[in-house]
């Protein structure tokens, strides 16, 4: 089963992020912040982790810094979700290891589901 980690501090998309990927299938794991997403780490093991950039206590930022994905979990791609869209921010986290960038704001749920789907099958 794939399985998938949200790390999202807004609730309401947090739940409806996490109940569309239940209903395809995915083995859910849901973390409000980095540190958290660090802790559900260490009994985790996503294909796939869903980043939000800009929240309190760890950013997503942060959290690629710090989480080590390329040695900790090598398989595991990062799409990275957020509404901060400038060149700097985007090539900072794509050389932190984030496989994707997409827009927050310019993608629906249904369609971050199908990016998902794809990014997994390309594994």
């Amino acid at each position: 089963m794939k399985q998938i980690l949200i790390v999202e501090d807004e609730a309401v998309l947090r739940k409806v992020y996490e109940t569309l990927f239940t209903l395809e299938k995915f083995t859910v794991c849901v973390a409000e912040n980095g540190q958290a997403a660090l802790d559900e780490l260490k009994n985790f093991k996503p294909d796939i982790i869903i980043l939000d950039l800009l929240m309190p206590i760890m950013g997503g930022v942060e959290f690629l810094s710090v989480a080590n994905l390329e040695k900790t979990h090598p398989a595991t791609k990062v799409l990275v979700l957020s509404n901060l869209s400038d060149a700097e921010t985007i090539s900072h986290i794509t050389e932190l290891g984030a496989t994707k960038y997409l827009l927050k704001a310019g993608i629906s749920p249904r369609e971050l589901v199908g990016t998902v789907n794809e990014m997994i099958k390309k594994t």
